[in-house]
């Protein structure tokens, strides 16, 4: 039998139902035009300029045009590719080949890419178009004549020189519907639209925009001709060094290793910023829950974070603790970076390395914060914003039925009731106050934020002045004694109902409820502004 070899079947996708799925990667805004960004600053721009506004029908206008090494038609065709042909340097932002229809195709059914190249001069545009893709599937438009307002835009920002426009059009997944399309609903979404951009660009790109930053080349970003200011999320006022810097040699083969810079910041208190260079400069540097964690940076722009990559979660007191994580292309497969530019999974030999180096830091972060919050105001004592409800309380308690407490065991804080299914055994505190029924205390295990427990002789309930809920709801309101006494009722209510109902056999159950309770808050809360440094 003579041997022909193997059969082979061509598998090309169906194009229509690949680049409507393609549609649905999760970009968000920000993230796509940030992928477009890379995209102008792989083809060595020096000039971004973003537009994005109403037209008077009340359409979006948006487009990216650059001053870097512009594309003939064949370049076009290549960059409007699903999977455009590699890049000749590795270290490129354009890291896929594909971000520039993903990006663009997860907000508008259409691209047009209009460019020119040094040695051409001529402008050409393409145009992917998905609404033709069902009758000529993978095939790229070349219009006759290039779109005539795209390079007006190119000679605007480049002169006579090389560059690129690439414009979204039949845009459909940005903005919704306003009744009013030109109206002020309208305008006031895409001034937010671009007042979020133009932030997530400052700090995506804050390297690139900073002048000081001598790592990568000075790129300059704007929106609608404003622009883009940098943000460093370690250095208020360009000021600071890092308390820790290491550079980790990562194996990348049997005999090849790549450098991971990790560097770990400890920032001043908002107050302390404001002292030492001004309230912009404490505005801007954002000493909160979101902005604290790891920030990684692949050939100098940031790819992830801020968060703790799984390892910890953001809470109040590692506010001040910010860690910086670079690495270059070399460490791509490690870190696993997705199509989007935007997270990465580490490996968990890494990971464990990571959280062994940072853990000694955010641990000094957490109690540098704890310590500037100890500290009273020289002179003056912290009203018991508590004293109201406590007087609430005693006055309505035996109304109500409260228990005794007996078989006191002062060495393991607890004490026996007897409510309706017998005696059981409940947290017990000595206290000097006499008449608390609210306790305010510095920290609960497991981070919850209340727990049923007799405060010296009165059946009361500890609260957990560190909890998120109490900085930002309890301190907030510090002045509102009506508010904290509801709060403090409520709060009393719970553990009084714990007290009549626990048993042997359901104390977990009771323990779990209010760890899921403290949980749930701590993210309802998370966007509430942070509490004032004299409150806390």
């Amino acid at each position: 039998m003579t041997n022909i070899g193997p059969i082979l079947h061509n598998v090309e996708p169906d194009p229509e139902r690949v680049t409507s799925t393609l549609r649905d990667t999760g970009y968000d805004f920000n993230d796509a035009v940030a992928d477009i960004v890379d995209n102008s600053i792989a083809a060595e721009a020096t000039r971004v300029n973003i537009e994005l506004e109403l037209d008077p029908n009340g359409d979006l206008v948006f487009s990216v045009t650059d001053d870097g090494i512009g594309m003939n038609s064949e370049g076009l065709v290549n960059a409007l590719r699903y999977g455009s042909a590699r890049r000749s340097n590795a270290a490129s932002l354009g890291k896929f080949g594909i971000g520039l229809n993903t990006a663009s195709t997860a907000f508008a059914r259409a691209i047009h890419l209009t460019s020119r190249n040094e040695t051409d001069g001529a402008f050409t545009t393409a145009v992917w178009d998905l609404d033709h893709v069902p009758a000529r599937g993978w095939n790229v438009e070349e219009l006759s004549e290039a779109d005539a307002n795209d390079s007006l835009l190119i000679e605007d920002i480049a002169g006579h020189q090389s560059g690129t426009t690439v414009r979204w059009k039949k845009i459909d997944r940005v903005l919704r519907a306003y009744r009013l399309p030109v109206g002020m609903h309208a305008q006031k979404a895409v001034e937010r639209l671009s007042t979020s951009l133009g932030e997530h660009l400052g700090m995506v790109f804050q390297r690139f925009l900073d002048l000081n930053d001598s790592r990568a080349a000075n790129v300059e970003i704007a929106i609608n001709d404003v622009l883009v200011s940098s943000w460093d999320p370690f250095r208020p006022a360009g000021q600071g060094d890092p308390i820790s810097e290491k550079i980790l040699n990562v194996s990348i083969s049997e005999t090849e290793k790549a450098p991971l810079t990790l560097r770990v910041f400890i920032l001043p208190s908002s107050k302390k910023i404001s002292e030492l260079y001004g309230d912009a400069a404490a505005s801007s540097i954002d000493i909160s829950n979101k902005k604290q964690g790891i920030y990684v940076y692949r050939e100098d722009r940031l790819i992830h974070g801020p968060d703790w990559l799984g390892i910890w979660a953001q809470e109040p007191h590692s506010s001040i603790c910010r860690v910086e994580l670079s690495f270059d292309h070399r460490l791509d497969e490690a870190f696993q970076v997705d199509i989007k530019k935007s997270s990465i999974t580490l490996d968990n030999a890494l990971l464990d390395n990571l959280e062994k180096r940072v853990a000694p830091f955010r641990r000094e972060a957490i109690e540098r914060t704890r310590q500037n919050r100890r500290q009273p105001t020289p002179g003056v004592g912290k009203p018991n914003i508590h004293a109201g409800s406590d007087e609430t309380i005693r006055e309505k308690a035996q109304d109500i039925g409260v228990f005794e407490p007996v078989a006191v065991d002062t060495a393991a804080n607890t004490a026996a009731i007897s409510n309706r299914f017998g005696s059981v055994r409940v947290k017990f505190f000595e206290n000097e106050n006499q008449r608390a029924y609210v306790d305010p205390v510095e920290s609960l295990t497991d981070g919850i934020l209340y727990e049923p427990a007799f405060v010296g002789g009165n059946q009361g309930v500890r609260v957990n002045t560190s909890h998120p809920f109490y900085e930002k709801v309890y301190l907030a309101h510090k002045d509102d004694l009506d508010t904290i006494q509801a709060l403090d009722s409520l709060l009393w209510a719970l553990a009084s109902a714990e007290f009549a109902n626990t048993r042997d056999s359901n104390k977990a159950l009771f323990v779990d409820m209010r760890y899921e309770v403290a949980r749930a808050l701590r993210r309802l809360v998370e966007d509430l502004p942070e509490p004032e440094e004299e409150d806390i």
